[in-house]
């Protein structure tokens, strides 16, 4: 009576509560439950937050003619209305023959989308970020930019297209059209432009610097040959080891004649007089230049960056290599849970005794005048018998060319 008596009061008392404790494969799930607490990635957004008002980007490209929604309408009407009733392109589509003028598909990608997808592909590659830090443009000047070659045939540049220094080592054919005319501005007759050649990557000894390769200004009416040179054209000049840099051609549209003369560089042997910062530079004539026009390729070392080096430079080739960390290996253990024992063993010894013991293998069985011995032409038609199982792995990778005698296959 009295256990029951005190098994009532221990109930009844208002402080008692039952816990429920969550269990999750027989552990206790300490914290919170995964519908209450945050996710990593929800942790990481509140870490990293970046206030959209200050990391707004600027936008710094020539104004916009503005067409109304109507025109456009308009126009795409009347364009699908002219080829419904062209009986002799129906006539071609429907034998397949019709041919599509490519310079035409060009030319209405740059009057449309073109300058945003090319803002895009620009985004990609960083080029905004690493040359005008918080700004950016978009590109209503299309720059065709070919270098020539010993052929008939040249290397064109586009946005973020392959090129090797060797095909770059002259200055390129440049063009553009030099009649765009800003809204407002269209009865204006002559137009000057500054071009310049530069690559964010790779500077020698400033990490946030440039080089530039190539800087002409007051160009009359889109005509290179007779701007004025302020920096002449050298060749890019990749460092070996650190992969593709980028080549970056910005055309300027000039409001009036600039003078530039701060920034000329003579034919020098010495990179250190070429470096440039696009950023400053746009600073400082932001009042009389616009940038309007945009292309770039990639380029890695080759063998005449080399002789840039020598030749041109007098100094050594510079040659980065990536210090890789020791590969770890964890402690040996006198019985390693499915795992082939000479395989393991192989981790714990040195690689030089390895790649040794294959050499001698490999040279055993190669005559010194008459040279290895011919392949098999069915290497895994034959069986291996009364082998155990390690032997048997090994000789078949040995019979596929597979594994450590891989290294020593061309010997």
């Amino acid at each position: 009576m009295l256990g029951r008596f005190l098994f009532r009061q221990f109930l009844l008392k208002e402080n008692h509560k039952i816990v429920k404790t969550s269990l999750r494969h027989g552990h206790t799930i300490r914290g919170k439950r995964p519908g209450v607490a945050r996710s990593l990635e929800q942790r990481l957004e509140e870490m990293n937050y970046v206030d959209p008002e200050l990391s707004r980007k600027i936008n710094i490209s020539l104004p916009q003619e503005k067409i109304t929604r109507s025109q456009q309408s308009r126009e795409r009407l009347e364009h699908r209305k002219a080829m419904k009733n062209n009986s002799e392109l129906e006539r071609l589509a429907r034998l397949n023959q019709i041919q599509v003028n490519l310079e035409d598909v060009d030319r209405d990608w740059i009057k449309s989308t073109g300058p945003n997808d090319i803002r895009g592909i620009a985004d990609y590659f960083q080029v905004f970020d690493h040359l005008f830090g918080d700004a950016y443009f978009i590109p209503r000047v299309q720059l065709e930019i070919l270098y020539p070659s010993a052929d008939e045939n040249c290397f064109p540049v586009y946005y973020g297209n392959i090129l090797s220094p060797e095909d770059v080592k002259s200055a390129p054919i440049v063009e553009f059209d030099h009649s765009f005319r800003s809204p407002g501005k269209q009865d204006e007759k002559d137009s000057l432009w500054t071009l310049v050649f530069t690559t964010p990557d790779g500077h020698l000894s400033d990490p946030e610097g440039e080089y530039v390769h190539w800087l002409v200004s007051n160009i009359p009416n889109g005509d290179v040959a007779k701007g004025e040179t302020i920096v002449p054209y050298f060749q890019p000049f990749p460092a070996q080891g650190l992969g593709y840099f980028r080549y970056i051609f910005i055309l300027y549209k000039q409001e009036a004649k600039i003078d530039l003369k701060e920034y000329r560089v003579p034919e020098t042997k010495d990179p250190a007089q070429r470096s440039f910062k696009t950023l400053n530079f746009y600073r400082k004539l932001q009042d009389v230049i616009t940038p309007a026009g945009l292309a770039f390729f990639q380029a890695e070392y080759d063998d005449t960056v080399r002789e840039v080096f020598h030749k041109v430079f007098k100094t050594s080739n510079p040659i980065f290599e990536y210090d890789a960390p020791e590969e770890y290996v964890a402690p040996q253990k006198w019985f390693p849970h499915k795992r082939a024992f000479n395989t393991y063993m192989d981790l714990h010894r040195d690689p030089k005794q390895i790649n040794k013991e294959f050499l001698e293998r490999k040279l055993k069985k190669t005559h010194p005048f008459n040279g290895p011995e011919p392949p098999r032409r069915f290497p895994m038609a034959h069986p291996i018998k009364d082998k155990p199982s390690w032997l048997v792995t090994e000789l078949k990778k040995e019979r596929q060319g597979i594994g450590h005698i891989a290294r020593f296959k061309d010997w």
